[in-house]
C-alpha cells in the first residue's frame, strides 16, 4: 500500500513566515494609498474653506463704496485697524480688524431685503442675512457695512474668521464707530463664522508709494497693515499710517483716501487629531534663527513650511536640516521672543487673495 503524503512542519513554517511577509508589505502598500488619499482630502477640505472665505470678503471688497462724489460731509469709511483676541490663559494673537462701507448687493438675491423700509416707522438695521421682517426694517439705500476679523469661539483652540453685515451704514450701532473695538460683546454680536481654526489672517492695503508687498522692516515701498479713509482717527505722525490729517478730516470726505488693491492672507490648521502640532526640543531665546523640533511628523508633506507659528510668534522659514529649522524672527506683526521647550510649533496651509478695489481713492485734496 501507498502511504498518503503531506505538509512537513517545515514547509508549513516556510509557508506562514511567507504569507505573513507578504501581509505585511500589502498592509504597508494599503496604508501608504490610504495616508495619501487622507492627505488629498485634507488638503481638498482646507482650499475648499479658504476658498469660500476668500470669495467671501472679495467680493464685498469689490463693491467698497467710497461715498458720495465731491461731499464734504461723508459716512462712508474704510478702516482697518487690529485687536488682540486669544483664549483664557493662552498665547494672544493680534488680529486685523477691517470694516468698509460697501453697495449692498445682497438684495439682488434677498426679497426681504429688497423691501426693507416699505412700511413707515421701521427701526432696527438688518443686522443678519437670513430672513428678517422687512416691515421692521430700515431702507438699506442701497449700501451696508462688512466686518471682518477673528475670534474665539466657545471649545476651541484656535479663533475663527468671522464676519458681521449691517445694512443701512451710518447711526446707532454702526459697525463703523470708532468706539467699537473696545466693545468686544458689541463688536463680535451676530457674527457668522466663514472659517474655523485658523492660525493667521492678514490684510494689507497697497497705498500710494507702495512697490512690493513683502519689504524688509523700515525700507520704503511697503504694504500698511492699517488704514483709515477718513484720515481723522489714526494720529498724523503714525508710521503705521502716515496719511493722517489730524480729528478735522473725520468727517470731511473731501480729503478721504482708499486703497488700490488689498492682499488678504489666510492660514489654516492642518493638523489632525494625531499631529496636532510639534513642539521645540529646547528652549530658544529672543535672539535665536535657528530652533529645534522635538518631531516634524505635524509638518506632514510640507518639508519646509512657510512659516510656523510657536506659541503667539510667528517665525519665517528660511531653512529646514532635519528636525532643525532656520528662521526670521517676529514676522507677520508678531514680536521675537523667549520660548521654554516643549512650547507648541505649529504649521498650517497658507492662501492668499489680491483684490482690486474700483473704488480707490489716491488724488485727494491737501
Amino acid at each position: 500500500m501507498r502511504r498518503a503524503r503531506g505538509f512537513t512542519l517545515i514547509e508549513l513554517l516556510a509557508a506562514t513566515a511567507l504569507f505573513a511577509v507578504l501581509g505585511t508589505m500589502l498592509f504597508q502598500i494599503v496604508r501608504g494609498a490610504m495616508d495619501i488619499w487622507s492627505m488629498g482630502e485634507r488638503s481638498r477640505e482646507l482650499h475648499d474653506r479658504a476658498a469660500a472665505a476668500l470669495d467671501a470678503i472679495a467680493t464685498d471688497l469689490r463693491d467698497v463704496w467710497p461715498g458720495a462724489p465731491g461731499a464734504a460731509e461723508q459716512d462712508s469709511r474704510f478702516l482697518l485697524t487690529w485687536r488682540e483676541e486669544g483664549p483664557p490663559g493662552g498665547p494672544i494673537y493680534t488680529v486685523p480688524l477691517l470694516r468698509f462701507a460697501r453697495v449692498c448687493h445682497e438684495a439682488r438675491a434677498l426679497a426681504w431685503l429688497r423691501h426693507a423700509g416699505d412700511v413707515a416707522g421701521a427701526e432696527q438695521a438688518a443686522q443678519r442675512l437670513t430672513g428678517q421682517a422687512s416691515q421692521e426694517l430700515l431702507p438699506t439705500g442701497g449700501l451696508a457695512e462688512s466686518l471682518y476679523t477673528l475670534a474665539m469661539q466657545p471649545g476651541q483652540r484656535l479663533p475663527s474668521l468671522v464676519r458681521r453685515f449691517r445694512a443701512p451704514i451710518g447711526g446707532e450701532g454702526s459697525l463703523l464707530d470708532a468706539e467699537l473695538p473696545d466693545r468686544r460683546e458689541r463688536l463680535l454680536e451676530d457674527s457668522i463664522v466663514l472659517a474655523d481654526q485658523v492660525l493667521y489672517f492678514g490684510v494689507a492695503c497697497w497705498a500710494p508709494g507702495t512697490t512690493a508687498w513683502e519689504r524688509p522692516k523700515g525700507a520704503d515701498g511697503a504694504a500698511l497693515g492699517l488704514w483709515d479713509s477718513t484720515r481723522g482717527l489714526i494720529p498724523p505722525g503714525d508710521a503705521g499710517f502716515p496719511f493722517g490729517a489730524g480729528p478735522a478730516s473725520l468727517l470731511d470726505g473731501r480729503d478721504d483716501v482708499f486703497p488700490r488693491r488689498v492682499r488678504l492672507t489666510l492660514v489654516l490648521d492642518d493638523s489632525t487629531g494625531d499631529t496636532a502640532g510639534g513642539a521645540l526640543a529646547e528652549p530658544v531665546t529672543s535672539e535665536s534663527t535657528r530652533i529645534e523640533l522635538a518631531s516634524t511628523t505635524f509638518l506632514r508633506e510640507q518639508g519646509a513650511p512657510d512659516a510656523v507659528l510657536v506659541e503667539g510668534e510667528w517665525m519665517r522659514v528660511t531653512a529646514r536640516d532635519g528636525r532643525t529649522l532656520t528662521v526670521e524672527r517676529g514676522v507677520r506683526g508678531t514680536t521675537a521672543v523667549s520660548h521654554p521647550d516643549g512650547a507648541t510649533v505649529r504649521a498650517g496651509l497658507g492662501f492668499e487673495r489680491v483684490v482690486e478695489l474700483p473704488a480707490v481713492r489716491e488724488a485727494w485734496a491737501p
